[in-house]
């Protein structure tokens, strides 16, 4: 358990730059599931201009963090160190860059965001980089979208398999998301999970040694850790809300009442799915992402992956 507390503290970022974006509205566990619900409504400025380029840019900005080891970010920063200047850490961030797809219709965006929410937000730091281990840049990930771990209340460890869709329809990407995800869920590690928790037993990075050495003995199956580790979902649900707006009336402190029915109609929908798909008993993070247009965001993402 002292090994463990240090994964309390690699995550990367903080809840003040997820709100320098987001409104957080509707936060709920859902009846009869233990799915963590929110809203996460993409803010306006003061000139009632939505946040969207910026949001693509902060993401471009997390790209390093998301794609590259730790262990190879703290020696690229040490020999920056020695040496001077930034040319180790500049070298990673083309690396990364090139790890992307160069597609109009990627998905890698929306992994993208699940990770910075889950660090950001919930301070649930990834354990697997799974960028690195595409064999062919022109394919998406295979299995989850992502892999994070955060530490349980009785000592023991809960892995995160992540799954995220950014589509223009907010019933399809409920279907979807919930759909592709479910299976690693009730998986008991020789089926559909099998490969990734392979790849984390095999790549896991938590950017110290001793650390990643603990955690890796709860992806074994003959460690007597492995008793102690909880399979838990994080999906993120992104999708075009032709209202989009600002939620709140004039006083700031009401939603207004259309957004409420939405939040609240939103929450229903996903409860629904939940049950019919019998994963109702693991805890789930859900983040569900009303916005001005999918397509602008993965646009504007994509055009700073290509430098145009």
């Amino acid at each position: 358990m002292t090994q463990l507390i240090a994964l309390d503290d690699i995550a990367a970022g903080t809840s003040e730059q997820t709100r320098s974006f987001f409104h957080v509205l509707g936060e709920r566990t859902i009846p009869d599931t233990r799915v963590n619900y929110r809203v996460h409504w993409l803010a306006l400025d003061a000139n009632g201009r939505h946040r969207t380029t910026a949001l693509a840019r902060h993401l471009y900005y997390r790209i390093v963090d998301y794609c590259i080891p730790r262990s190879r970010i703290q020696e690229a920063r040490a020999r920056d160190a020695r040496e001077g200047g930034n040319v180790q850490m500049m070298t990673l961030q083309e690396e990364a860059r090139r790890m992307f797809m160069d597609s109009e219709t990627s998905g890698e965006g929306g992994e993208l965001l699940l990770y910075f929410l889950l660090e950001a937000e919930l301070n649930i730091p990834q354990i697997l980089c799974k960028m690195p281990l595409k064999t062919n840049t022109a394919m998406p990930i295979h299995g989850v979208d992502g892999v994070h771990a955060a530490i349980r209340e009785d000592g023991g460890l809960a892995v995160y398999w992540g799954e995220s869709k950014l589509y223009g329809d907010v019933q399809s990407a409920m279907t979807d998301c919930l759909e592709s995800i479910a299976p690693f869920l009730v998986d008991d590690g020789a089926g559909t999970a099998h490969r990734d928790l392979v790849l984390v037993r095999e790549n896991l990075d938590a950017g110290d040694r001793d650390l990643s050495l603990k955690l890796v003995q709860y992806f074994t199956d003959d460690a007597p850790e492995r008793l102690g580790l909880e399979v838990r979902g994080a999906c993120l649900v992104g999708f075009t809300h032709d209202a989009h707006g600002d939620p709140f009336r004039e006083d700031k402190a009401t939603i207004v009442e259309a957004v409420q029915e939405r939040i609240d109609a939103w929450s229903k929908s996903v409860g629904t799915r939940v049950q019919n798909r019998a994963i109702h008993g693991f805890e789930i993070e859900f983040f569900c992402m009303p916005l001005p247009s999918v397509q602008e965001l993965r646009t504007a993402f994509n055009d700073l992956l290509s430098h145009r």
